[in-house]
This record gives C-alpha cells, structure tokens and sequence, in this order.
C-alpha cells in the first residue's frame, strides 16, 4: 500500500502543478487526497476481509471511489487498472488481483 501512496504523491505533484498551482497550493491538497488514498484502501481491505461474502455493489462503490481519487490526483494508469477490474464478478478473484496490485 506504502508504494501506491508514494507513487500517487509524486504524480499528484506534477499533474497538479502541470495546471499551473503553486507548491504551497499542491501541498495541502495532496495531503488530504493521500489520507483519502489510505482511507479508501484501508475501507477495500475490510470490504475483503472475507473475499467469499464481500458483496459486489459495495466492492463496486469503493472501486468507484478509489478509481476516481486516483485520477483526481493524477495517477491514470491505476485508475484506469482499477476500473477495468470493477468489471470482475468473481470476488474470490478480484480479491486476489487487487491484493497483488496494491496490497
């Protein structure tokens, strides 16, 4: 999870100064959204805590919040990952494809 968190944080960075924010603007924006980021992580792992009765509409809305966080805060290739995988409706599986994509 320490490698998404890290990995986002610098592409947040460039993306938002790319639309011409100030470091002291960037700051605290990507401070929150990276709190979000753990939240939002943290919430999937308890969605999972059992893969065999996680239930598809709630894995579903996470994924959403999750895919959507991620592009707000510039890291598309993840998000797009994580929106290809809201498809999945084996959640045996998708648990095991998120866990080894962020876990």
């Amino acid at each position: 999870m320490q490698k998404i968190l890290d990995e986002t944080e610098k592409l947040a960075y460039t993306y938002l100064k790319a639309f011409g924010f100030e470091e002291n603007e960037i700051a605290p924006v990507v401070a929150k959204g990276l709190v979000d980021l753990e939240t939002i992580l943290n919430k999937l792992k308890t969605v999972f805590s059992f893969p065999h009765e996680a239930k598809k509409e709630e894995v579903d809305n996470v994924l959403h919040a999750l895919k959507g966080l991620l592009f707000h805060l510039g890291n598309h290739d993840l998000a797009e990952k994580i929106e290809t995988l809201r498809s999945y409706d084996d959640m045996e599986k998708l648990y095991e494809v998120l866990n080894d994509l962020l876990f």
